[in-house]
């Protein structure tokens, strides 16, 4: 028998190896910048809106506050009280109507408590503008309490009390002040001013309207 040959032939194999997956460097440099850049506009895009969100609430609490303060007013105008006060001018008896309007302000007597907000008895009132707190614009203020007797209403609401030549009543208020219980109602205002407008009718000269202006 033949021999029988075997022939073995080599076989190479060439192994190539694969980049390892990742980003290089100046990749992720890149996206960190970009990363933070985002970060960055969402931050002061946040506090734009948290901003404006604020300045909308302040604007419409704003309002809010106006709206209530002329409707206090306006309900205690509505309850006010022609209160005649019984004083002495030169010995004589005198009677003083416990009322004062003025620019700044003005003095009153009414059913309507501010502070109950219903009707409970005679209530001196006073409503005026003064400097607010920080002093660096101008408050409306409110000063309510139960109606004095009739001398300390001498004492603490009129300053002077004489007759003129005609023999009428010529009565002075002190000025107007704040207390420690005043309530300040609206604040950071420009301007601050009391108009009064009394009806054509002579025998309606009491029943005047008052009205109050305003800005900031």
């Amino acid at each position: 028998m033949g021999s029988q040959r075997t022939t073995a032939s080599s076989v190479t194999i060439t192994l190539v190896a694969k980049p390892a997956a990742g980003f290089t460097l100046m990749e992720l440099l890149v996206s960190m910048s970009l990363i933070g850049l985002l970060a960055v506009a969402i931050h002061f895009g946040f506090r734009i809106g948290v901003n404006a969100w604020g300045k909308g609430d302040d604007g419409l609490q704003h309002v809010r506050t106006i709206q209530a303060t002329f409707d206090l007013l306006t309900r205690q105008l509505g309850s006010m009280v022609p209160y005649y006060s019984q004083q002495k001018v030169q010995a004589s008896p005198a009677e003083v109507l416990v009322y004062q309007g003025t620019e700044r302000g003005m003095h009153f007597v009414t059913t309507f408590s501010s502070r109950s907000r219903n009707a409970g008895g005679l209530r001196l009132t006073e409503y005026f503008s003064f400097p607010s707190k920080d002093k660096k614009a101008k408050a409306f203020i409110i000063n309510e309490r139960a109606l004095p007797d009739d001398e300390e209403l001498s004492q603490s609401l009129f300053s002077n009390i004489s007759k003129a030549e005609d023999n009428t009543v010529v009565v002075k208020f002190f000025e107007f002040r704040v207390r420690p219980d005043s309530i300040y109602l609206i604040e950071g205002l420009d301007n601050v001013q009391f108009h009064y407008f009394w009806p054509q009718d002579s025998e309606a000269v009491n029943s005047n309207v008052t009205g109050v202006s305003t800005k900031k």
